[in-house]
């Protein structure tokens, strides 16, 4: 059946990339959502309860980390724990911002909410990490160790600075998506930085320079002239915006 040209036409841009990656990834991505579920099924009904609060709809971070692994070899279960480990570590950020902000009074709900919250948020952490030291890669579980650090830093920061102000992790965790997955396959330092770069513009705010976002996808895509592999994902990086 020939495709209606109309209908085609009213398709954006933005979501065929986002489909063709997407569709690249597919199984991966399907691992991960797997690997995300059994870890945040526990015993404990109110545990799964918050989870299932903060559950990600969509998998940017993971699809940069899977994307950017695409590059190079690894086992596929290190590419998928990796991924899905990144997604974690957004999601422990999630269950922390239950923590009410500003002058509260401690009622005994408040104390529950708190108290629970930061217990939650830390068990995501801990099978973040865990997640991350099962690809056995010593350079990939600092690199993660790193982000974790960035991302206390940049919530404290906002606490201080700005309480009322909602805390975003976005451009942290889209470069550390890019950064763990290139040191996962063992991508060449320019290359590894440049996707790093790309990645966090995606995340709206650059974390390592000034860099504008035009000149972070010109500088990756200078690097990637023979790297035909790395078009989906800088295509997606451009075009898609994620909002969860």
């Amino acid at each position: 059946m020939i495709p209606d040209k109309r209908k085609l036409q009213k398709i954006s841009p933005a979501a065929v990339v986002e489909s063709n990656l997407e569709w690249l990834l597919g199984e991966d991505l399907a691992l991960v959502r797997e690997v995300i579920q059994e870890r945040t099924h526990t015993r404990f009904p109110f545990v799964n309860e918050a989870l299932s609060d903060v559950m990600p709809a969509h998998l940017p971070r993971a699809i940069i980390t899977l994307g950017t692994s695409r590059l190079g070899h690894a086992p596929l279960a290190s590419r998928v724990a990796l991924a899905a480990a990144i997604e974690m570590l957004h999601m422990a950020v999630a269950v922390h911002e239950f923590i009410p902000r500003g002058e509260i009074a401690i009622t005994e709900p408040q104390r529950v909410l708190m108290g629970s919250a930061i217990l939650i948020g830390d068990y995501c952490f801990s099978q973040a990490s865990s997640l991350a030291a099962s690809t056995g890669n010593p350079a990939v579980v600092a690199a993660f160790s790193d982000a974790l650090a960035q991302l206390s830093e940049r919530r404290v920061q906002t606490l201080i600075e700005a309480p009322d102000q909602p805390h975003t992790d976005d451009a942290i965790l889209y470069a550390a998506a890019a950064e763990v997955g290139a040191l996962l396959v063992g991508l060449p330092k320019p290359l590894r930085y440049a996707l790093r770069e790309a990645a966090a513009s995606f995340g709206e705010v650059l974390s390592d320079s000034e860099t504008s976002m035009t000149e972070a996808f010109m500088h990756l895509e200078s690097l990637t002239k023979e790297w035909p592999g790395v078009k989906p994902l800088s295509k997606w990086l451009r075009t898609h915006r994620p909002t969860t």
